[in-house]
């Protein structure tokens, strides 16, 4: 899953994208773009990779990401084999920098944009009929709609996706060769060696690097997607307990549950238990 740069075509010149997507599956791999991205997960759930994070996804949520943030959302099959479904909306800064950005009166909106670098969710409110009746408008009425979708955004409750954010330029390049790498095979054995080839980096250098650009060491953030993952299957797959750990990278039981219990709070079984209630 190469972090690759996606070129995002414009019709009839429009300055802004609105996109409808339905696929048995979302296929976009990880990759990044200069553009802002504004998308709704109207039906689907499974896990949202932003950056270095992982976490799950479902429907209902609004995820806000701006520049050259890396990012993709893989899906599991709905249930009833349907197509799962998302609006997408594509943007250049300047659509709104060279604009309105201009004026003190939209200060929160240009807040909201620069908070954007390190990736908005919200999750607390039925955001569905506001981006449907944005997506059924046209022209310059549909601008005027996201601009007041934006402006009543900067307000709403959110939280941020990531707790870092790599800025100087080698440092991304390099932080997309190592998560191509551990987002592929965080369910595999991986060496600190492996990783440290692939940064082109001593496993010495590699570890200080890491550390310094994620405040975490690589072992840290696999445990966390593996965590991650099991959370997600027991959402969703009748597996037994010890399967859905196998399959998410774990190897000694007595650890999976110690790990999961340390993050979550509580026991796996519990958490499955709490997520069935909640369904």
């Amino acid at each position: 899953m190469k972090a690759v740069l996606e070129h995002i075509p414009t019709e009839n010149r429009a300055a802004i994208v609105f996109r409808e997507i339905s696929l048995p599956n979302f296929d976009a791999p990880f990759h990044y773009h200069p553009e802002y991205e504004l998308t709704f997960i109207l039906k689907g759930r499974g896990i949202r990779y932003v950056g270095m994070k992982m976490e799950e996804f479902q429907e209902g949520e609004l995820v806000f990401l701006g520049p050259n943030l890396p990012h993709c959302w893989l899906n599991s099959p709905n249930e009833d084999g349907s197509d799962v479904a998302s609006f997408v909306v594509q943007f250049k800064g300047e659509v709104f920098e060279d604009t309105f950005f201009k004026f003190p009166e939209f200060d929160g909106l240009k807040q909201l944009f620069l908070k954007s670098g390190e990736g908005l969710v919200f999750s607390d409110e039925n955001f569905r009929p506001k981006i449907e009746q944005l997506f059924q408008k046209d022209g310059s009425a549909r601008i005027v709609a996201l601009l007041a979708l934006f402006t009543e955004l900067q307000s709403k409750p959110k939280r941020t996706v990531l707790d870092f954010a790599p800025s100087e330029t080698i440092d991304q390049h390099r932080f997309l060769l190592v998560f191509d790498y551990i987002i592929k095979h965080f369910r595999e054995d991986i060496s600190l060696e492996e990783v440290a080839e692939i940064a082109i980096l001593s496993p010495t250098s590699f570890c200080r690097y890491f550390k310094q650009t994620t405040g975490k060491t690589l072992f840290q953030v696999i445990l966390e997607y593996r965590l991650e993952s099991a959370a997600q299957l027991l959402h969703i797959s009748p597996k037994r307990i010890n399967e859905i750990a196998f399959e998410s990278g774990f190897e000694d039981m007595p650890y999976f549950n110690r790990s999961f219990k340390k993050w979550k709070g509580i026991s796996p079984k519990q958490f499955r238990l709490k997520a069935n209630r909640e369904q």
